[in-house]
């Protein structure tokens, strides 16, 4: 999940296409690499299986920091293993590296090795 950042930055100008930074929430991919489902941060947590969907799949625009502190400790994380800031080169990137591990995965056999998913998800912070 990425938030768009509607903040100027005048001393590094407009940089890649304007110099969009994006947040990126890696909840989908982290959970991967622990072996944990939705479910057991449901359950660790308390927090309502909703809400934790929502972060998942990135249809929040804030979330709070309770919240991320409870995903944080669950999963034996730093904020910043779940959080990146990136540009918007960096989120074409990633969704070029996604879009080539899915392909992989679609055509890959048993005995082939596939690349470590990039689960990451784009949160536009629009207020439209």
């Amino acid at each position: 999940m990425a938030l768009r950042s509607s903040a100027s930055r005048p001393d590094r100008g407009f940089g890649v296409r304007g110099g969009m930074d994006y947040l990126i929430i890696e909840l989908e991919s982290l959970l991967l690499r622990r072996g944990k489902t939705s479910t057991d941060i449901i359950r660790a947590t308390g927090h309502t299986p909703a809400s934790i969907s929502k972060i998942r799949n990135g249809k929040v625009k804030a979330i709070r920091l309770k919240t991320l502190l409870d995903i944080c400790v669950e999963l034996d994380c730093q904020p910043g293993d779940l959080i990146k800031r990136v540009n918007e080169r960096e989120l074409e990137e990633l969704a070029t590296r996604r879009a080539r591990n899915a392909l992989s995965r679609a055509t890959a056999t048993d005995d082939d090795p596939v690349l470590e998913s990039d689960h990451v998800y784009v949160v536009d912070l629009r207020d439209d």
